[in-house]
């Protein structure tokens, strides 16, 4: 019986070390900053350091591997060995939707059709829609072609939000279920769908889809599924800000959770924590030292109570370390994994990684790799302030990888499309036909590499 309770108590005390220390780990720097307080607040043998020699955090919170990485402090208001406040030399613009649209328009389109940019993004809506928009009357107004102005709409089509720049939500349904088929997640039932029945999608009539369609009941339910979970009407309420660019009103809330920059020989790693450190009180551990060796000597319930705050302190301090460590870990193996995307900071270098692959490669759970990861911002070599989750993907953009092969290519010896494919697969693990590269070429008004090519 007392073997029993003994293992109970054994399996109640590690589950609550599991608990903590998944809090900790799962927690933001500002949330474990709340925590701490917390702490300290309610263990008066915990002690916080406000100011520290470098040396001792070195010694207490270090993990080497070669010489390339620790795991140092750093806080906002205070001098580090870094350059510059890294808060402050990430981008400070806030972008809005149109703004970022005018950039990626004016980077893809030549010069002399800016206006015509102007001019149609003046008509986008607070949805990211252009309602109404009539390609003739734009023509007459601005005095372009109806072909450039078409040009002008199908590269406005093509940017991220999917569905930007429709001229109708059935439009935009459109432009979201062909941008999910190029990435292989389409749905051509679902696309048939919204091309023959949109107008009925609110009370949609499935059997006679289902008829008309040759297709099964299931599968017009199945398809109807897809539109009601894939699609979204306003792309607008789907823009977020682009890489590195973090809104004026976060800059004072948001901290990154892990530093990564470049060193004489690799990546530096570091987990940011608070400018303080904790340690267990030396007033405390000179009791509990007394109190473990002459025990009798004291109340009992003064043992108790010195003995359940000290070691309580210790634990809470294990726990800590177990969140810098294993994030440290994550982030290691994350940059092994899309170091060509740290060394150069483009978004297409990004190769298809998931947290369950990490989670293999370091022997630990997948969810202790998204708690880990949950809500946390990373400071790259760049000065760029970005999500930890964008490290994660399942695919790349075929788009992206073609305009980022075409961007670096040698204007006087400009790649075949078989090459730009080729190339696609080299780099981005991209399988591309000759025929596929083509038709998103055209799509992006990418011309051909004879045309491409630039004359000496």
């Amino acid at each position: 019986m007392l073997a029993h309770e003994q293992r109970v108590q054994v399996e109640t005390r590690v589950s609550q070390r599991v608990i903590h220390v998944a809090k900790l780990i799962q927690s933001s720097l500002p949330e474990l900053e709340q925590l701490i307080d917390q702490a300290v607040e309610d263990n008066p043998a915990l002690e916080r350091i406000e100011s520290v020699v470098e040396d001792s955090v070195a010694q207490q919170f270090s993990s080497r591997r070669g010489n390339v990485e620790r795991i140092a402090e750093w806080d906002q208001g205070e001098s580090s060995d870094l350059e510059t406040d890294p808060i402050t030399s990430a981008p400070d613009e806030s972008m809005t939707l149109r703004e970022y649209l005018s950039r990626e328009l004016h980077a893809q389109l030549p010069e002399h059709q800016y206006y015509i940019v102007d001019y149609m993004l003046d008509f986008l809506d607070d949805h990211g829609l252009l309602p109404g928009f009539d390609c003739d009357r734009a023509s007459l107004e601005t005095g372009a072609s109806p072909e450039e102005v078409e040009e002008v709409l199908k590269t406005l089509q093509s940017l991220d939000p999917p569905g930007v720049g429709a001229r109708s939500v059935q439009e935009c349904a459109l432009l979201q279920l062909r941008y999910l088929r190029e990435q292989g997640k389409g749905n051509l039932l679902a696309e048939r769908i919204v091309e023959k029945y949109f107008d009925r999608l609110a009370s949609p009539p499935v059997r006679q889809m289902a008829r008309e369609l040759k297709a099964t009941h299931a599968e017009v339910e199945e398809a109807l599924e897809y539109i009601r979970l894939a699609l979204h009407p306003y792309p607008a309420h789907r823009f977020h800000m682009p890489w590195g660019t973090v809104p004026a009103s976060q800059r004072e809330t948001i901290k990154p959770d892990v530093i990564i920059r470049r060193n004489t020989v690799g990546f530096e790693v570091e987990v940011v924590r608070p400018r303080w450190i904790l340690i267990v009180s030396p007033e405390w551990r000179t009791y509990y030292e007394r109190i473990k060796q002459n025990p009798d000597e004291y109340p009992p319930e003064t043992v108790q109570q010195v003995k359940e705050y000290v070691e309580h302190a210790e634990e809470f301090l294990r726990n800590l370390d177990a969140r810098y460590r294993t994030l440290h870990r994550i982030t290691r193996a994350v940059i092994d994994q899309q170091l060509n995307f740290v060394v150069s900071g483009l978004r297409t270098y990004l190769k298809p990684l998931t947290r369950s692959q990490i989670a293999d490669m370091l022997h630990i759970s997948e969810s202790t790799v998204s708690r880990a990861t949950r809500n946390k911002w990373v400071l790259m070599p760049s000065g760029e302030l970005i999500p930890f989750a964008h490290f994660f993907s399942a695919s790349l953009g075929i788009r992206d990888a073609i305009l980022e092969i075409v961007r670096e290519e040698d204007p006087h010896h400009p790649y075949s499309d078989q090459e730009i494919a080729d190339l696609a697969y080299e780099r981005y693990g991209i399988k591309l036909s000759r025929r596929t590269v083509v038709k998103h070429r055209n799509r992006l008004n990418v011309p051909s590499s004879r045309d491409r090519k630039r004359k000496r």
